[in-house]
């Protein structure tokens, strides 16, 4: 076992630049666990570091990988690491790093946790990020309480499907705001109400005590959405205008009643731990919009990028 597949490009640019190609299988450093990845997941951030607009992090040493999450098997396991042992289904998160679109990762156990056993491996790859970002965003950055009103603005995303759930497990009201089109949808998440995104203008919106943005524009009228108290989290900037939208996130931190958190999560295995809980107890389901082999990587990431989507799209490495 000297190579294997992998999702790569050696290049910048659109969807069409991504292909399967073969790569070393990642040595097993000290401490660490290697898993044999079963599924992924494409994330937005994905799409811009494919294009090009993250190179200031991603470089130019190509070829360049993609893959945040995953679900899998332990194939090797330090023997000082307690817990996870050869065989043991898992799921996780690269960190601040892509990659996981291949047939093994290795990680630190902290990045992983023993996956749901009621979903499939596949169905559980669905959910890493989303759900880590969600329930990080909404818990321990905005702070929602039962009882409170919450809009999510990208509610049939991939993370906004998942907010919604954890939502209203969290006790909150919940505004899900999305296309038409969309709109049974995210009810069938659990939505209390559903707003057409193309028929409501963000400055007309009622107000909430918590707002999920997972769309990275128009942050300041948003803001003035929320009710005395309020909490808005973003997952997103405006990446057209980055330089103005991140400062407007970081001033919104620190000036004004109602202050806006942004943030870039990095879960850890408590985590995971959680939302295995979640899942297990029926209050968290995966949401698949399509099931795509490896080798067709570049029409996952050309799908995401066209919109529409319900859930996530997922890449089947085994």
């Amino acid at each position: 076992m000297n190579d294997m597949r992998a999702a790569l490009y050696d290049r910048y640019g659109p969807p069409e630049v991504l292909y399967e190609g073969r790569v070393p299988v990642p040595v097993r450093k000290p401490g660490e666990v290697l898993v044999r990845v079963h599924a992924a997941s494409v994330n937005g951030g994905e799409l811009y570091g494919r294009a090009g607009r993250l190179r200031v992090i991603t470089g130019r040493r190509f070829p360049l990988r993609t893959g945040l999450d995953f679900a899998g098997e332990v194939a090797e396991v330090d023997p000082n690491v307690t817990g996870l042992r050869v065989g043991d289904r898992v799921w996780g998160i690269l960190g601040r790093t892509f990659g996981s679109a291949a047939e093994y990762v290795s990680v630190r156990p902290r990045q992983i946790a023993h996956a749901p056993e009621n979903v499939t491996l596949t169905e559980a790859a669905s959910l890493p990020a989303g759900a880590a970002t969600s329930l990080i965003a909404l818990r321990d950055k905005a702070g929602l309480r039962a009882g409170e009103r919450l809009l999510v603005r990208g509610a049939s995303g991939g993370v906004g499907s998942v907010a919604v759930q954890l939502g209203k497990a969290l006790g909150a009201h919940v505004t899900g705001l999305a296309s038409a089109k969309n709109a049974d949808f995210v009810r069938e998440m659990g939505a209390d109400e559903v707003l057409d995104h193309r028929a409501t203008a963000l400055a007309d919106l009622d107000r909430y005590d918590v707002i999920m943005d997972t769309v990275g524009t128009e942050h300041s009228v948003l803001r003035r959405r929320l009710a005395p108290g309020g909490r808005m989290v973003a997952i997103s900037f405006d990446i057209d205008h980055p330089v103005r939208s991140i400062g407007y996130l970081l001033g919104s931190a620190v000036h004004g009643r109602q202050r806006v958190r942004f943030f870039s999560g990095n879960p850890n295995h408590g985590l995971f731990a959680e939302l295995t809980a979640y899942v297990e107890r029926g209050d968290l389901r995966p949401v698949i919009d399509t099931v795509h082999p490896l080798s067709d990587i570049a029409a996952a990431h050309r799908a995401l990028e066209a919109g529409g989507v319900r859930g996530k799209h997922v890449i089947q490495v085994v």
